[in-house]
């Protein structure tokens, strides 16, 4: 492990699908998602979901961000204009990994910021963590965070369509 530490920024649908975006030196930021897109379509195993995770962070640092462009890597793939836009349908699951360990951080996804982290859910995992230890962090994460970001938008849609009845 040659850098400090790796980074990268992972989507997931509604169906369970992976979006793995690793990061990259960049000019203009320090460190940025680059121009490359990873997926893994659900089910999959946890080795398969382990594997997915070690090979987007693999990728981390094969190229520089591409500073020339304003919009993100995750804008691009959705063709979704604007940040905020282009995540609502998903959840983040932010994954670093250092020369010790894995710290994997849910967000939530809030309507009109887009994903927040989750600093209280932060979970450490040690680089020679046990397999399917790692799988189990984030299929929590899915569990927790993909439905209650379904639930919370759902009930803003339904909170919306009252207001509206009651100002026809």
């Amino acid at each position: 492990m040659d850098r400090e530490f790796y980074t990268i920024s992972v989507y997931v649908d509604k169906d369970e699908n992976l979006i793995g975006i690793p990061c990259g030196d960049s000019d203009k930021y320090g460190i940025a998602d680059i121009d490359t897109v990873m997926l893994l379509k659900a089910p999959y195993t946890d080795s398969a979901l382990e594997n997915y995770i070690n090979k987007v962070l693999d990728a981390c640092y094969t190229k520089k961000h591409n500073d020339n462009v304003e919009t993100s890597t995750i804008e691009r793939y959705t063709k979704k204009k604007g940040f905020v836009n282009a995540t609502k349908d998903f959840t983040m699951i932010s994954i670093v990994k250092t020369r010790t360990n894995y710290s994997l951080m849910p967000t939530f996804n809030d309507y009109e910021k887009g994903p927040l982290a989750i600093d209280d859910d932060e979970h450490i995992l040690l680089l020679n963590h046990k397999p399917g230890e790692m799988a189990e962090v984030i299929r929590g994460f899915i569990e927790v965070y993909l439905k209650a970001n379904m639930f919370y938008k759902e009930k803003a849609e339904l909170e919306a369509e009252k207001e509206k009845k009651q100002n026809d």
